[in-house]
């Protein structure tokens, strides 16, 4: 069965993605599980490098001692010691060169193709935090329905862009594009990327089906959230959590909360292949 599944798209949602690293897991004690072609977005491109490398354990246990090291450091505190009020960037960018070294990146250069969507803003939209973030909470809003993000798209002037990982040469090339591609100010600094403004790739697609091949083959979706719809194709079998995942996308409050995301999608993932079995055996019945 895994072996059907050709292309993968992951959706964003911050440290919910955890879950998706659970249910990838899920499937690797089945059985090889490598897509010929991977699109991300947000969190989610960080799950899919390191599905590619070969290091998606490594790198949850990575994420997990990172935020335990910070979650005794206060905001008052760090504000008092000159540091970033949010120290999310700093621990996501720290794990990102922890896990992926340079042999890391000859893995992802040998190995399929991830493409990594970010949101380019316009030229002339102002650079401030406070502006960015009005603009990203209005964003949600208007995504809401693909209308609406059309006409905000119109009046902001914001762009999609799909960026190959294998452009990336350097590990810290690659923590610049996951990133960029999960840039929301004021949490993360406003970043840019190739000499120009990003937003979080989700303000212009949440489940990143474009940077897939366009002639469709079997696609496995996996969601991080309940959509209240979703886009069906031929080939394409969507895969959500069986509960609510009930945290932030930028809560590094506790590690804990990463063994039960990720327990979660193990669950998950191993019930995906049971239904998918049962199924397989119906139709050689």
């Amino acid at each position: 069965m895994l072996e059907d599944i050709k292309y993968l798209a992951l959706q964003g949602g911050g440290i919910r993605c955890a879950w998706q690293a659970g249910f990838i897991a899920a499937l690797q004690d089945k059985g090889p599980f490598q897509p010929s072609a991977i699109s991300a977005v947000s969190a989610s491109s960080a799950v899919a490098c390191a599905l590619v490398a070969h290091r998606l354990k490594f790198a949850v246990s990575c994420f997990k001692a990172a935020i335990e090291r910070y979650k005794k450091s206060s905001h008052l505190s760090r504000s008092l010691r000159g540091e970033r009020i949010f120290p999310h960037a700093e621990i996501y960018r720290s794990v990102l060169l922890q896990v992926f070294d340079q042999i890391a990146m000859e893995k992802l250069h040998a190995g399929p193709d991830i493409h990594v969507v970010v949101t380019r803003t316009s030229a002339s939209l102002p650079r401030y935090p406070g502006l960015v973030l009005g603009v990203s909470l209005s964003a949600f809003k208007a995504l809401r329905s693909r209308h609406g993000y059309q006409r905000f798209e119109t009046r902001f002037g914001f762009t999609k862009e799909i960026i190959p990982v294998k452009k990336c040469a350097t590990p810290a090339e690659l923590a610049d594009l996951i990133l960029a591609s999960s840039c929301t100010p004021p949490i993360t600094p406003w970043y840019s990327l190739h000499g120009r403004p990003v937003l979080d790739g989700g303000l212009c697609e949440t489940i990143p089906l474009s940077g897939l091949p366009e002639k469709w083959e079997k696609t496995l979706v996996l969601l991080t959230t309940k959509p209240s719809s979703l886009s069906c194709f031929p080939g394409i079998v969507y895969a959500e959590p069986s509960r609510d995942l009930a945290v932030a996308s930028w809560d590094y409050s506790n590690p804990n909360k990463i063994d039960d995301l990720y327990a979660v999608g193990k669950k998950d993932g191993s019930e995906f292949l049971k239904i998918a079995e049962t199924l397989a055996r119906r139709n050689c019945s």
